[in-house]
């Protein structure tokens, strides 16, 4: 797990470099503990998406994005 000033460096990033962008492309990294079988399903969800909320609270990040809301509390996001 992310200590704080890592989930805040990667919370300032893009908060600095995404926000109110859309979405072009994506990558959802193969991990079953994580997503199992929808891997490409997300992936397409989020083309198109635009990231209009960024949140950090503790070592969570928060990105509310026009069509739906999620969280990352892995390194990197």
């Amino acid at each position: 797990m992310p200590e704080r000033p890592e989930v805040e460096a990667v919370w300032r990033v893009v908060e600095e470099n995404f926000l109110g962008k859309k979405m072009k492309r994506s990558v959802v990294v193969d991990d079953s503990k994580v997503i199992n079988d929808i891997a490409s399903d997300f992936d397409v969800a989020l083309l198109g998406n635009t990231i209009v909320v960024t949140q950090r609270k503790s070592k969570n990040l928060w990105l509310q994005l026009t069509f739906f809301s999620f969280h990352s509390i892995r390194n990197g996001m």
